[in-house]
């Protein structure tokens, strides 16, 4: 996203967009710097925004005092401050042309996301009390703690207001499925590994592990919400989980509450919890997180695609051959009993986004270049192929896309397969998916996406026969 920005505020202030470059990985972080007017008209209209900033910010020595905002998380929260807002109503117009521009075309009826402010809760409730439906079903996750709200709220946000999170069973259309958190846990090509994965000879260790990585920082703002979340009952539902320290942290602290409420956090209402992460791109299969991953019944899922097209080049530059057996080990996982979930995002959706994605857990094929976005190359052989040896069966990738993610968004019961019962959302392909060499994955698309009594996309080249009384 350029954030590369002018707005007006008071006496005509200006913020500046800068990009700093984390040496050695290959990856930019976006950061605002406020001058001295903007500061003065910011803090008029939130008081505690150098609280608010250096509770979030990772990495730099009193952010907010210093007027330094990341992209990530709180670019929502200046968006709120510096320009007008829509009307839940304007809000779910756009939504709705983003379904049909892009989930619907992709194949996409059901999805799961974390919403951090309260205009996107408020906007969602809006929409069904308008017409009792979305445009898409969704799951969603509260990440509230990021909100422009003091810290004392934010931190009391989950255990005082009691776990609420439920099930597709509720509303099949929307439906409050846990915490979500993203950034301070861990992060995507900067995993918390510990001393699961040393630093390859002859790099600068503290750079790789104590810079490079970003372990949970049990004394943020945001983690302290999260962790007397789960004290209280609810379920990680959307906090990063790139690495396996993260992992083993968090399962650390989950027994540890277990044992100080045995009553409550019994075995089984954790296990009933299905508490999952995200992304799941430099895990590995360590033994003993794999293992409390199956006794805790904790889900995993895992954006191949991305795992694939950012991590290599941090094994490399940073790790070593050792490096490359930690990136996306689907495979390995499925077999040890962990519940791995296919994850993806729609960056550049199009009617072959999902077959590009399931092809790459099938082959383990990206094409090559620098381009983050990046999925399988145009034509099969042409890309790199990263541990094939963890490929999986294109019926076992489809499922992890289907029963799995719906299983990981409380779901089960009301969508993921075509049973009796369950909504009918269904997607037409132009070729049966099933059939084939795995090297025709990537030529599949979508023709046709159904979502409950509705056509939500027909490619318009498809002209389905109907037959007389059917």
């Amino acid at each position: 996203m350029n954030i590369l920005k002018m707005h007006k505020i008071g006496l005509g202030a200006i913020f500046l967009a800068l990009t700093f470059v984390n040496v050695p990985v290959q990856a930019s972080h976006r950061v605002m710097l406020f001058n001295q007017n903007a500061m003065d008209k910011i803090l008029e209209m939130w008081p505690d925004f150098e609280e608010s900033v250096n509770n979030q910010s990772r990495g730099m020595e009193n952010a907010g005092g210093r007027g330094i905002i990341t992209q990530s998380p709180l670019r929502s929260h200046l968006d709120q401050l510096l320009m007008e807002q829509p009307t839940p109503a304007q809000y779910g117009e756009g939504f709705r042309k983003l379904v049909d521009d892009y989930y619907s075309k992709g194949g996409m009826t059901t999805f799961g996301s974390r919403l951090n402010t309260n205009a996107q809760v408020t906007a969602y409730h809006y929409m069904m009390r308008q017409e009792g439906r979305l445009p898409i079903r969704f799951a969603y996750a509260y990440d509230l703690a990021r909100q422009a709200i003091p810290e004392a709220a934010a931190m009391g946000l989950y255990d005082n207001a009691g776990a609420l999170w439920n099930t597709a069973d509720y509303n099949d259309w929307l439906w409050l499925h846990g915490m979500a958190s993203e950034g301070d846990w861990d992060a995507p090509n900067r995993g918390c590994l510990g001393n699961d994965l040393p630093a390859k000879p002859g790099v600068d260790v503290r750079q790789v592990k104590e810079i490079l990585e970003i372990c949970p920082d049990f004394n943020s703002a945001t983690v302290k919400a999260l962790m007397r979340g789960v004290k209280s009952g609810w379920r990680f539902a959307g906090v990063h989980g790139v690495g396996s320290n993260a992992i083993r942290l968090f399962v650390q602290h989950l027994e540890e509450f277990m044992k100080a409420d045995p009553k409550f956090l019994t075995l089984e209402y954790v296990r009933g919890s299905r508490h999952g992460f995200a992304h799941g791109t430099m895990t590995g299969a360590v033994p003993d997180v794999v293992a409390s991953m199956v006794k805790y019944n904790l889900f995993l899922p895992i954006n191949l695609r991305r795992a694939l097209a950012i991590e290599p080049d941090n094994a490399r530059q940073n790790y070593g051959e050792a490096g490359f057996k930690f990136i996306g080990p689907v495979k390995t996982l499925l077999d040890a009993g962990v519940n791995v979930v296919g994850e993806s995002e729609t960056g550049h959706p199009n009617p072959k986004t999902y077959f590009g994605i399931l092809d790459v857990f099938v082959n383990r094929e990206i094409a090559k270049g620098k381009d983050e976005g990046r999925g399988p190359p145009a034509k099969f052989g042409e890309g790199e192929v990263l541990n094939p040896e963890e490929g999986i069966d294109r019926v076992t990738a489809l499922k992890l896309f289907t029963y799995r993610s719906a299983e990981f968004l409380f779901a089960e019961n009301k969508v993921g397969s075509l049973e009796v019962g369950k909504n009918a959302d269904f997607i037409v392909a132009d070729k049966p998916y099933l059939d084939g060499d795995n090297q025709t994955i990537r030529d599949n698309k979508v023709v046709m996406t159904v979502l409950a009594d509705k056509v939500s996309y027909q490619d318009p080249d498809f002209k389905p026969a109907i037959k007389a009384g059917k």
